[in-house]
């Protein structure tokens, strides 16, 4: 997939959208996302802010960890500069409109479920 058509995915899925060549900020169902892409890279990330990690207590850095291994699927909770997020990277070449579409939703399904159910709402792996 290139760039242009990824974006043209996420715009079309978008209730809004702004941004082009490499940044895109959207909103998906009353969240806020970015698209990030780097073409000479091949690689592409979709976040979306959650909450400050420093405000995280022990059992939710634990269910935090244990989501990402049971029931995050392709998206994964991550922190940066003290902030969580929801995340979903992948190489650019080896995505379908499918999958981007597949992303949104996961990425947004773990913002939506952080506190409770910690889930991409597509799959669970039990131990």
């Amino acid at each position: 997939m290139i760039q242009n058509e990824m974006e043209k995915i996420i715009k079309a899925m978008a209730a809004s959208s702004k941004g082009a060549g490499g940044f895109v900020e959207f909103v998906y169902q009353d969240t806020k996302l970015y698209l990030i892409s780097d073409v000479a890279h091949d690689r592409m990330r979709i976040i979306a802010p959650i909450v400050h990690y420093s405000e995280l207590t022990d059992q939710e850095i634990q269910a935090l960890l244990s989501a990402n291994f049971h029931t995050t699927l392709d998206a994964r909770y991550g922190v940066k500069n003290d902030i969580v997020f929801s995340t979903f990277l992948h190489p650019m070449s080896y995505l379908t409109q499918e999958l981007v579409e597949s992303a949104v939703l996961q990425v947004t399904n773990l913002v939506r479920t952080f506190g409770s159910s910690y889930s991409s709402g597509v799959l669970h792996f039990n131990s």
